[in-house]
């Protein structure tokens, strides 16, 4: 009974427009006082929400945000961009293929999937349709491809994923690495396989007299493209060297950033740092909010016994793995219309957690294939905020354009989410070696 009010209190807060987070903290403290009374609710309140937050993991949170952040405004997107077009410029959709590829590697600095797409897109949809590619693969191309940044390491969902069920973050770290770059090479097929065949046929006021599908004469390499390269290098190879933990490879990936923007590059002065700081505060903010809510809520399910009584409830299903499996990913592919990575992970895993140590299912593995729905999520409607980011980068766009756009993409991407699902060791491999 109890839980069934939690729940009517949570969708009716989140059908008012109230934020996730104060939604999550008012169920879930509504939940504590009906179990345990008005009193010992507000102090379970405050401790359970300080805990969680107070965490030596959390703290890689802001320090990554706050390096994507100063990559971001120290224009690095620009770097890996043009670097991308120099590996890309003979192939066919090569411009759409180094949009691709760019967004991997900016995805792995910034951790990101919104940023990602923003910052890739308006430097690479303007480029394709001047050169004649079709508006809408263009969009689409983009706005899939920035959805990388939540599965290539570093990325900020894994990190919640790690905080809520006690996995490895380095080996959550590894496990993203090399579906992320299957995922970007399926993409880059996909384009391949659109583009080969002929011209994409030139946009109104299109450059007619370049080819659709050839990239432009490859830009000249720069310091800043190799420093901006070198950032992953910097942060994966502290961790995976042994020199730092991935916390302490954020703060060292901030310092790192802060050299090559202001004193190398000098694209980053006070104003734009300032920019930087302000916004990674208000990131980091919303989602320290979000996990100090799902932390109460959690922890309120927990005291109602919610998970356990899930657990036994599949228990008494004698369901195998591949059965449950393929209802939880039905279960995300539809929460990822509604909610971001980090709410479904803070929301749900709580839950499911014990079931999954139930069936033996891998907490690595299942931490990849959580995150790969929540990508294609992140391109499906009706929330889906990768495609009202790149809808907003041209007045051309409807969101229609980048949805249809987008879609052969996501094809893509749910074909590479049941290669992980039928081939563990895609995403396990890397992480074996560290054992």
């Amino acid at each position: 009974m109890h839980f069934t009010l939690m729940i009517v209190a949570l969708f009716a807060l989140l059908i008012l427009g109230v934020p996730i987070a104060i939604a999550l903290l008012i169920s879930g403290v509504l939940g504590y006082m009906l179990a345990i009374g008005i009193g010992p609710g507000m102090n379970a309140l405050a401790q359970t929400s300080y805990a969680d937050v107070h965490s030596f993991v959390i703290i890689a949170i802001p320090l990554y945000i706050l390096m994507g952040q100063i990559m971001l405004k120290g224009e690095a997107g620009r770097d890996l961009f043009d670097f991308a077009q120099r590996v890309t410029r003979r192939l066919p959709g090569g411009l759409a293929i180094a949009a691709i590829l760019a967004s991997a590697i900016f995805a792995a600095i910034s951790g990101s999937s919104t940023a990602t797409a923003a910052t890739i897109g308006s430097i690479s949809i303007p480029e394709m349709i001047k050169r004649g590619y079709d508006k809408r693969m263009a969009a689409g191309a983009v706005a899939v491809a920035g959805s990388l940044g939540i599965l290539i390491p570093p990325s900020i969902s894994l990190i919640l994923y790690s905080l809520v069920t006690g996995a490895s973050v380095g080996k959550l770290f590894l496990a993203g690495i090399l579906p992320g770059l299957m995922l970007a090479l399926l993409f880059a097929f996909y384009t391949i396989a659109r583009t080969a065949g002929g011209p994409l046929g030139p946009a109104a006021g299109a450059d007619r007299t370049a080819p659709a599908t050839t990239a432009p004469d490859a830009p000249s390499l720069t310091i800043g493209m190799l420093g901006s390269l070198a950032m992953i290098v910097v942060v994966l190879g502290s961790i995976y060297a042994g020199l730092a933990t991935p916390t302490e490879a954020a703060a060292i990936g901030v310092a790192y950033a802060l050299l090559l923007t202001i004193a190398v590059k000098r694209t980053l002065g006070p104003r734009l740092l300032g920019l930087a700081t302000l916004d990674s505060v208000k990131t980091s903010a919303m989602i320290l909010m979000l996990i100090a809510g799902a932390s109460v809520f959690g922890n309120t399910l927990s005291l109602l016994r919610v998970p356990q009584d899930v657990a036994g409830w599949l228990d008494s299903l004698q369901l195998a793995q591949w059965q449950f499996l393929i209802a939880i990913n039905v279960l995300y592919l539809v929460l990822g219309m509604f909610m971001d990575a980090s709410a479904a992970i803070l929301v749900t895993m709580p839950i499911l957690l014990p079931a999954l140590q139930a069936l033996n299912i891998d907490l690595i593995w299942f931490g990849v294939i959580l995150v790969i729905n929540m990508e294609i999520g992140a391109v499906t409607p009706p929330v889906g905020m990768n495609l009202f980011v790149v809808q907003s980068l041209s007045d051309d766009y409807t969101i229609a354009d980048v949805l249809r756009g987008s879609l052969p993409y996501a094809l893509m991407g749910l074909i590479g989410l049941a290669l992980v699902i039928i081939f563990p060791q895609i995403a396990l491999w890397l992480p074996s070696l560290t054992q």
